[in-house]
């Protein structure tokens, strides 16, 4: 079983490299590779490593080099009160590293911060980097891990493509998150459910009878349009496409006339955002992303959608008797359980270069070998933060919380995907959360929304974001 959901996890990265900057795919130089469509099971090369310890750092090189402070700028605001315990363990292996500052900001911040290092020259030494044209601008900065870097040889060959970029190969996966829809089971026994919806008109059923108990289905926060609109669940219709939606969004993005309005994924995806407003909570629209968060994290609602797998330390810290309770579910879009998919996302990091040395850089290729696959963080990413694991050679823990089982079963199911997010072109993201935003609001119809998002591409493919 543990080396069975340790293969499935190579699934979520055989994605294909779909380029939208100007509606042309993506190619990887090895035609061999080039074709592997997600849901192709591959095959994991180099034996199980059950001690990382020799392959994760140089304990001698980093105890002859000289002084290093390193930093760390992640959007992953989960880590923040729960990273310096990796800091400190790795300190102690390397008294070399004198300082790890780690800044952990939200991700509609991000972009910006991390601009604004580049132009102080400040630029942290590990960033968090997603696969795909998104983060282009960013290549040029970051460092190649193929050398110098312990964590490169446990890599699959399809993370190492997924990983490659003009300056070599850059992007290293640390572990996947599900996202869709959390559950209070609790809340769903009260009613006589002893599943969670599995299709569209069962979401709806739930949620007339928890609102006919006096429960409250949903604390929606849509007021964070980047994260929870266009990031989370956006991208939820494409990935419930037979071939995954990699044909399609390429196809949008030429600016292909696609016909939305009379899209089968499309549509079902709208039906279900009809039921998430239907019993929204008044001001959803303006409520932020925290107050959501904590509402369900303190059981004053049944559901939360937009969120997953990652946010097991936060229930802890915040109410650890839900842990017990709380199920990780796909956004049943689909009336037919077979079409609906979670959506997954492999969180990866990269080392930058820009005005570095040779040895501070090797430093911090170390440091972030450390981060993926050392027995410490391996622990650490499993068992505290509730996340797999993305380097399949790392076992999986008995004692991974529920919320990432919950990943794993549902990935070994063959029902994971994915995301296609950043797949999106950058440029269109503004007027995108602008549409959702209204959509939501009830300020456009549905009809008015479909027409608007697909004119956002036809405009893309015209040039007229350039």
């Amino acid at each position: 079983m543990k080396k069975i959901a340790a293969i499935l996890l190579t699934l979520t990265m055989g994605l294909s490299l779909i380029a939208c900057n100007g509606g042309e795919t993506t190619k990887n130089s090895s035609e061999e590779n080039s074709e592997k469509k997600p849901g192709t099971e591959q095959k994991v090369s180099g034996e199980k490593v059950t001690d990382t310890s020799e392959s994760q750092s140089s304990g001698e090189d980093s105890a002859t080099a000289g002084p290093e402070s390193l930093s760390v700028m992640i959007a992953l605001g989960q880590w923040t009160d729960n990273f310096d315990v990796l800091i400190d363990k790795y300190k102690e292996a390397h008294p070399n590293i004198q300082e790890i500052d780690a800044s952990f900001p939200s991700s509609d911040k991000y972009p910006d911060l991390l601009k604004a290092a580049l132009s102080s020259g400040e630029l942290p030494d590990i960033i968090g980097m997603q696969y795909g044209p998104e983060n282009k601008p960013w290549h040029q900065y970051l460092a190649d891990l193929s050398t110098d870097c312990p964590v490169y040889d446990l890599l699959t060959d399809e993370q190492k493509k997924l990983g490659t970029t003009e300056f070599g190969m850059c992007i290293v996966p640390v572990y996947v998150e599900g996202t869709g829809i959390l559950y209070n089971l609790n809340y769903l026994k009260q009613m006589g459910r002893t599943e969670i919806p599995q299709t569209r008109d069962e979401l709806a059923k739930y949620c007339e009878e928890l609102t006919a108990a006096g429960i409250k289905p949903f604390m929606h926060q849509w007021a964070e349009t980047s994260l929870n609109l266009v990031n989370w669940v956006g991208p939820t219709w494409l990935g419930n496409k037979k071939d995954k939606g990699q044909d399609f969004l390429d196809e949008l993005c030429k600016g292909e006339d696609k016909n939305l309005d009379q899209d089968k994924e499309w549509n079902d995806f709208l039906d279900t955002y009809e039921i998430l407003i239907k019993y929204a909570q008044d001001g959803a629209i303006a409520t932020d992303k925290w107050t959501c968060r904590n509402a369900f994290f303190m059981e004053e609602c049944a559901m939360l959608v937009g969120e997953g797998s990652w946010e097991t330390p936060n229930i802890e810290n915040t109410n650890p008797d839900l842990i017990g309770h709380v199920k990780q579910g796909f956004l049943p879009c689909s009336n037919n359980p077979d079409e609906n998919m979670m959506q997954l996302q492999t969180i990866s990091i990269a080392a930058t270069k820009e005005g570095k040395t040779d040895d501070h850089v090797k430093a911090t290729k170390d440091f972030l070998s450390y981060i993926c696959c050392s027995e410490d963080a391996r622990q650490w990413h499993q068992e505290k933060m509730g996340n797999p694991t993305a380097i399949v050679s790392l076992d999986i823990s008995d004692n991974m919380p529920d919320l990432a089982k919950d990943v794993i079963a549902t990935m070994k199911e063959g029902k994971g995907i994915e995301s296609l997010r950043p797949y999106y072109p950058l440029e269109i993201w503004p007027d995108m959360e602008k549409q959702w935003a209204l959509f939501v609001g009830k300020e456009i119809s549905r009809e008015e929304f479909t027409k608007n998002f697909e004119k956002i591409f036809k405009d893309y493919s015209e040039g007229a974001y350039k």
